[in-house]
C-alpha cells in the first residue's frame, strides 16, 4: 500500500504559502508517496492531490487512515486530531507575508507541543525530518512479525482470569501453606 501524507493549510482566509513552499522539496523527492493538499486560499501543492477546501468529513477520513498529518497551528485542527486519537505535525502560522494576523497560533502549539498532543514543527527542516520519522513508524508497525497461532493462543490464555478455586481446596492450600510455616 502506497504511503500517504495529509496536509492542511485550514479554512482560514489568508493564505498559507510558506507551508506550501516547505511540503513542495519534500514532496518532489517522495513520489512514492500520496500527498493530499487541503490548500484553502494558497497555492497547491506540486505532486499532490490538491483541494481548496475537503469537505469536514471528508478531511477527518482521510487523516485517519494517513501515515502522516501536518497541519497549521489552529486548534481546531488539533482538536480534531485528538479526538481521531493521532498526533499530527504542526506548523504554526506566524505574523509576517499575511499568515495570520498576531503570534496566537505560535503560543498555542508551544503549549500543545508541551502537552505532548502535536509534534510542532518551526522550520522545514525539521518539517521534513518528522514527516519521514512518521513514515517510518508506520513502515515499522506494518512490518511487525504476526503472531504464530500457538504464540497468540499463549496470549489469549494469558488474558483471561483464572477460575475460582473452591473452598475446600482454597482449605488445603492454607493447610499446606501453614505446615510449610511451622517447619
Amino acid at each position: 500500500m502506497r504511503p500517504s501524507v495529509v496536509v492542511s493549510a485550514g479554512t482560514y482566509h489568508l493564505p498559507f504559502n510558506r507551508l506550501t513552499e516547505w511540503m513542495e522539496p519534500w514532496t518532489e523527492a517522495h513520489p512514492e508517496v500520496h500527498v493530499v493538499m487541503q490548500h484553502g486560499p494558497g497555492k497547491p501543492l506540486g505532486g499532490a492531490e490538491n483541494h481548496d477546501v475537503l469537505p469536514y468529513a471528508q478531511l477527518l477520513t482521510l487523516c485517519s487512515a494517513a501515515d502522516a498529518v501536518v497541519l497549521q497551528g489552529g486548534a481546531g485542527g488539533v482538536m480534531d486530531m485528538r479526538a481521531l486519537r493521532r498526533i499530527p505535525i504542526v506548523v504554526p502560522r506566524i505574523p509576517v507575508d499575511d499568515e495570520v494576523v498576531d503570534d496566537h497560533q505560535l503560543i498555542f502549539t508551544e503549549r500543545a507541543a508541551e502537552l505532548g498532543i502535536i509534534h510542532r514543527v518551526l522550520t522545514r527542516e525539521q518539517l521534513w525530518s518528522a514527516i519521514d520519522a512518521e513514515l517510518a513508524s508506520a513502515r515499522e508497525s506494518q512490518d511487525a512479525p504476526t503472531p504464530t497461532p500457538g504464540v497468540a493462543n499463549l496470549a489469549a490464555l494469558l488474558e483471561q482470569l483464572p477460575k475460582p478455586l473452591g473452598r475446600g481446596e482454597r482449605v488445603r492450600r492454607l493447610a499446606r501453606v501453614a505446615r510449610g510455616l511451622g517447619s
